[in-house]
């Protein structure tokens, strides 16, 4: 990306909208601002965020409850190895395994639930672009 000493730190969207909207012809000036409003309601994430969340906030109820790598590995009978792989997202958990671990960190059900339900679109994800 080129640095221009011209271009200043703009902080919303609408004074970039503005910004843009002085830089073009003067027939595109609706077509800017129709971009920058479809622009805002872009999601924020990269492809398949949403479905790595689980491990995320497997992690960080871990952390939270003050558990090392270590230790909740051992209480779930796995090598330290495989959690971490878990949590960074390198390989899959099953169902019956992210309920017993979100159950270790002593979720409430609902959030055993939703988290259930993420690996399983991670899971049907993964089997599809497999294919």
């Amino acid at each position: 990306m080129t640095e221009h000493a011209d271009v200043r730190e703009l902080a919303t969207l609408d004074q970039v909208v503005a910004e843009l909207v002085a830089l073009t012809a003067p027939g595109d000036a609706d077509r800017v601002r129709a971009l920058a409003e479809q622009a805002q309601r872009v999601p924020r994430v990269w492809p398949g965020q949403s479905l790595r969340t689980y491990r995320h906030e497997l992690t960080r109820m871990r952390e939270e409850h003050g558990l090392s790598l270590e230790v909740a590995a051992e209480r779930m009978d796995w090598s330290t190895s495989k959690l971490r792989r878990v949590e960074l997202g390198a390989v899959g958990i099953s169902v019956s395994d992210l309920r017993r671990l979100a159950t270790l960190y002593l979720a409430d059900p609902a959030t055993v639930e939703r988290l259930a339900e993420q690996a399983r679109r991670a899971r049907r994800a993964t089997r599809r672009s497999r294919a």
